[in-house]
């Protein structure tokens, strides 16, 4: 957690918030040059922050670069819920595969020895037949 300012703190020794604030801009201006971000969505309550010696333009640019990159954030955590309840779904339609698979093969199984005993049947009643027919 960030310090909160003190009336202690001397101006020459920058408070934690002012440096997490400070690495934070220097990151944004890095990798987000200035004019290439998107607009800035509205909020809906200001954070409140450390005062900063950047000018308006550069802050204003730094807040929207970093408003685009938790938009994206956002856009990709939305997607990635997505795939998961598609995953999810694919896993129940392949249980449900799976289950009538195992109960077609059951049946099979049936009908098999169903056939076997049928099989043996015939066989005993056609020597019967040929028994009764050459005595």
């Amino acid at each position: 957690m960030l310090a909160p300012y003190s009336a202690c703190t001397s101006p020459s020794t920058p408070t934690d918030e002012e440096r997490a604030f400070s690495a934070t801009s220097a990151y944004v201006a890095r990798f987000y040059p200035q004019g290439s971000t998107p607009p800035q969505r509205p909020q809906a309550a200001p954070t409140p922050r450390a005062t900063s010696t950047l000018a308006p333009e550069v802050e204003s640019s730094i807040q929207a670069a970093m408003h685009a990159e938790l938009r994206a954030v956002r856009e990709e955590q939305d997607r990635l819920r997505c795939e998961l309840v598609d995953s999810r779904a694919e896993v129940a339609n392949y249980r449900e595969v799976q289950t009538q698979l195992t109960r077609a093969r059951a049946r099979v199984a049936h009908l098999d020895r169903e056939m076997a005993r049928l099989d043996a049947e015939l066989d005993r009643v056609h020597k019967r037949a040929c028994n009764l027919a050459h005595p």
